[in-house]
């Protein structure tokens, strides 16, 4: 009922304005993110899926996340297209540390999900992670579809069934997959270890093999897909402010995307949420910070 009264309002207003709303640059967006994807690993590491879409699309290993680099705050920041600063979300606790400056009508940050549901309501929008408590900086109020995997270790392609499956019957607009393998590596063996690296071309394979149901479900081609990270590592944790906790990778590529682009320009986590508004066409809260990308040609 609540999305049927939000599109009546946007027809309505769109009617009154006389404005013709701008096309989307494109109709789905797959964010798959990485947990612990430090960039550091890149040079060596076995990543062949990744590395090849990087020359398929536009790429940095110089993004930034936010401070402090703890998986609540930056996945946050993906989403919310805000800083800590404003957010009030410093840890992984689902109450922010401080008073937020910007609420919605429900007491949550305005994520990406939000202004696609008050903006766009007929879009489908769903979020499938192995972080049980990723779901509380993504407004499960605002989303079609959540799904969280349980005992991942143990069922590791349980991510790319759900992922795949819910893909292949919604066809979502915006779906956000979360996956925390590399994570786990790196707080049990730390940064740069044997197993962390082993890690890596697992990761890598279920990262294609998704993508590979975005071609089955027939929307490839009309799909922007972005990997992305929430922080790295030093040693066996994150939370500090070295380079090696700091820096992580962005890889984006589908339609009217750049390709065998090196992005040069600052990014930073919010950008993500910047740039998925201005793909949807959406207008952003005065509260948002994020700047979209220039990786469209």
């Amino acid at each position: 009922m609540k999305k049927i009264i939000l599109a009546c309002v946007a027809l309505l207003t769109v009617a009154c304005t006389g404005t013709e709303k701008k096309a989307d640059l494109t109709s789905h967006v797959i964010i798959i993110g990485l947990d612990g994807w430090g960039s550091w690993c890149m040079e060596k590491g076995e990543a062949p899926f990744i590395k090849e879409m990087m020359h398929e699309g536009s790429w940095t290993l110089n993004k930034r996340a936010v401070l402090p680099t703890i998986s609540g705050a930056n996945w946050a920041a993906m989403m919310n297209g805000t800083p800590v600063e404003s957010s009030g979300i410093t840890n992984n606790d689902p109450a922010p540390t401080f008073e937020p400056l910007f609420l919605t009508d429900h007491d949550a940050q305005p994520t990406i999900f939000h202004l696609l549901a008050e903006q766009r309501p007929n879009l489908e929008t769903g979020v499938i992670c192995e972080w049980g408590d990723f779901l509380n900086y993504a407004d499960t109020l605002c989303l079609d579809f959540f799904q969280r995997i349980r005992q991942a270790s143990e069922h590791p392609d349980a991510i790319v069934d759900a992922s795949v499956k819910y893909i292949q019957a919604k066809k979502p607009a915006l779906c956000f997959i979360h996956i925390d393998a590399l994570d786990h590596m790196g707080h049990s063996y730390g940064q740069g270890s044997d197993e962390y690296y082993a890690e890596l071309p697992l990761v890598d394979d279920r990262v294609r093999r998704i993508v590979e149901g975005v071609k089955a479900a027939g929307i490839y081609d009309e799909s922007i897909i972005m990997v992305t990270s929430d922080h790295g590592h030093e040693g066996t944790s994150h939370g500090g402010s070295s380079q090696l906790e700091i820096q992580t990778p962005f890889v984006i590529w589908g339609k009217g995307i750049m390709k065998d682009h090196e992005i040069k320009e600052t990014l930073i986590q919010y950008d993500i949420a910047a740039t998925v508004a201005k793909i949807f066409n959406l207008e952003v809260p005065q509260s948002w910070r994020g700047k979209a990308m220039e990786v469209f040609e």
